[in-house]
């Protein structure tokens, strides 16, 4: 699992005036939350947030928070619990922190990876990916980066269950057996359009006259 160091600034003011002037800094409001602690604002680095998120582990990283200020706020290590991103530029504009035990399981979601060419695709089916992440449970160190389920020897009208996942072992897999994750459907048949002939008005029928709207009133 991918772990990274991140710098973090305890801010002592709030509000929407405040993140503004951090953001205008390249920094980005945060709190830190979990294991017995109220919620500590905070502020870190943009573009260091940002490429954390980049790696293989995606939201599942690990990251070893040094916060200076605040009364000698303590480092912890934290996973991010919640992004939230400008709607237009897509940057970062606010984070929520979770402090975690690395001695302790938690609960997270992993992503799944679809590899393969399926041969239903090759006969003219098509991939339904229902699901794209299930729900573990494990020590931290051990989350699996993703889940890669190869769906080459799947035909039309087939499906892989989250049973088909490979868990390595320490993971406890707590997505239903049985849940679906990807079928191949068969292509679904357009209905023909009417004949032509129906749509056109039989010669020589008479055209309905359309009434003439009433005066509009004042």
């Amino acid at each position: 699992m991918e772990r990274l160091a991140l710098s973090a600034q305890v801010r002592e003011g709030v509000g929407k005036g405040v993140a503004r002037s951090l953001r205008r800094k390249g920094l980005v409001p945060a709190v830190v939350y979990g294991r017995g602690r109220g919620p500590m604002p905070v502020a870190v680095d943009g573009k260091a947030l940002s490429s954390a998120l980049q790696t293989h582990a995606g939201s599942n990283v690990l990251i070893d928070l040094d916060m200076t200020g605040g009364g000698g706020a303590e480092p912890a290590t934290v996973m991010v619990k919640e992004i939230q991103r400008d709607v237009f530029k897509q940057h970062i504009i606010h984070a929520d922190f979770h402090a975690i035990s690395l001695t302790e399981t938690i609960e997270t979601r992993v992503r799944v990876v679809l590899g393969g060419a399926s041969k239903g695709v090759a006969e003219g089916g098509i991939v339904e990916h229902h699901l794209r992440d299930v729900l573990v449970e494990c020590m931290p160190m051990l989350i699996p980066e993703q889940f890669d389920l190869d769906i080459t020897d799947l035909g039309v009208g087939h499906s892989l269950h989250a049973s088909n996942l490979a868990v390595p072992e320490g993971v406890t897999l707590l997505t239903l057996p049985d849940e679906v994750i990807v079928t191949i459907v068969a292509p679904r048949v357009q209905e023909e359009a009417a004949p032509a002939a129906a749509a056109i008005a039989v010669e020589g029928a008479p055209v309905a006259a359309v009434p003439e709207a009433a005066p509009e009133k004042e």
